[in-house]
């Protein structure tokens, strides 16, 4: 009775031990995946469930690289052209008048030399001629014509006149009008301006400077 009972344990254990081997085995729990997220006002790793759900305000506050756009090269602003100085052809003459006895021009003489001035760097040459009344010496009225002339020389010099300039003077010659009247000696009291190419140049036969 005690071997048969024996037996059945055997043959039991026999049929239970194939049967091991067929079992399902039991799923592998599949490793927690990291991710970074934005908790806590900062950027932490977190894993699974951890996780918040992105929100929009979340993304916004991830800023994907924009790639730089290359800067254009700065355009060179074109030089100002400079208006080529045009020489006339013609000479320009023109008388600037002065008071009596005196060495500087009147209103009307001031007025003159500004137009002169205005197109004198048109040529190439000034001559500048002194010339009196026909009061007084000889010699003062030489005097004059000089101081006269080298007036209008310094002014044309301080307008940054840049022209060959020539000086003549002489008193009690060269008249205007040879009347004997106030109106005549006015117009004589004078400085001839010529505005001219070097090739209408006068020559210098007076010792001009």
């Amino acid at each position: 009775m005690a071997i048969l009972r024996l037996v059945a344990i055997l043959l039991l254990a026999t049929s239970i031990l194939p049967g091991c081997g067929s079992l399902p085995e039991a799923p592998q729990t599949a490793a927690p995946h990291e991710a970074i997220a934005w908790i806590e006002r900062q950027f932490k790793t977190c894993s699974g469930k951890d996780c918040p759900t992105p929100t929009r305000k979340t993304l916004a506050l991830v800023e994907l690289p924009i790639a730089k756009k290359a800067s254009a090269p700065p355009i060179a602003e074109p030089l100002p052209k400079v208006a080529p100085v045009v020489r006339h052809e013609e000479p320009v003459t023109a008388t600037v008048l002065f008071e009596f006895g005196k060495g500087a021009p009147s209103a009307d003489g001031q007025k003159a030399l500004k137009r002169l001035t205005a197109i004198a760097a048109n040529f190439q040459r000034i001559e500048i001629d002194g010339r009196t009344d026909d009061i007084g010496s000889k010699a003062y009225n030489d005097r004059l014509a000089r101081r006269r002339a080298e007036f209008v020389r310094s002014w044309f010099l301080k307008q940054g006149i840049d022209a060959e300039i020539v000086v003549r003077a002489e008193g009690l010659c060269c008249y205007l009008d040879t009347a004997l009247t106030e109106t005549a000696r006015r117009n004589n009291r004078r400085v001839e301006v010529r505005l001219v190419n070097r090739q209408d140049a006068v020559s210098n036969s007076k010792g001009a400077q």
